[in-house]
């Protein structure tokens, strides 16, 4: 489907739907129709279109308990859907949403992963030479948990229409019609975690997720 088309019968669209003037509301109109019949493209193909998928390095065989807490506040942050897909060279995680939600949530994936985990290692080294090495791997799991409860305060939900939903909901059908749910991994249940969580939770509070606004969806978030 040429994009350059599809942008022109969109344009006809909101043309149609902010113009005060009857005439040029209708004319506009009437170029999309025009432009859809010519090309064969559908009104579902032009809602479909709003839809796109990102792709970024996941890395990881079994999905641990805070890494899927971080995905769950990406999601709540900027509206998406999430798939992890494993295959030969590796895991991935994928964005899906409505234009540019799935390329702000995966810039957010990127940055806040990296951070989380340079954290979460520093943390982990910080303990005691005599812990164990679970007991160091559940403390370090309890204080990335603590970091992302503390980042999530700072974010609102980022709600899409009903509209929007189903159009994600057509799209996760047709591309990944096979898809299961994923169950994480829960680490070090009976380890003795100390402060971990609240260690995690001071030093999460620090970070904040910044969307951009008033349309400008072409500035990238901002994480400080």
């Amino acid at each position: 489907m040429d994009k350059r088309i599809l942008d022109k019968i969109k344009k006809c669209l909101a043309l149609a739907k902010s113009a005060t003037n009857e005439n040029e509301a209708a004319a506009a109109m009437r170029q999309a129709q025009a432009l859809m019949n010519k090309h064969r493209i559908s009104a579902e193909d032009v809602n479909m279109s709003n839809i796109e998928e990102r792709r970024f390095a996941f890395g990881v065989n079994r999905v641990v308990n805070y890494q899927a807490k971080l995905l769950n506040l990406i999601i709540r942050a900027f509206g998406v859907e999430v798939v992890i897909s494993r295959g030969f060279t590796g895991s991935d995680v994928r964005f899906i949403g409505v234009v540019p939600q799935p390329e702000l949530a995966g810039y957010c994936w990127e940055v806040l992963f990296a951070k989380l985990k340079t954290e979460r290692s520093n943390y982990v080294k910080q303990q005691p030479k005599q812990c164990k090495r679970a007991t160091k791997v559940a403390r370090g799991d309890q204080f990335a948990l603590g970091w992302i409860y503390g980042v999530s305060q700072q974010v609102n939900d980022f709600a899409l229409s009903e509209s929007e939903s189903a159009l994600v909901a057509v799209y996760k059908a047709k591309h990944y019609p096979d898809l299961t749910d994923c169950k994480a991994m829960q680490r070090g249940k009976k380890a003795n975690v100390g402060n971990a969580v609240s260690d995690g939770f001071c030093a999460g509070k620090k970070h904040s997720i910044n969307r951009p606004v008033n349309g400008q969806s072409q500035q990238k978030l901002s994480m400080q």
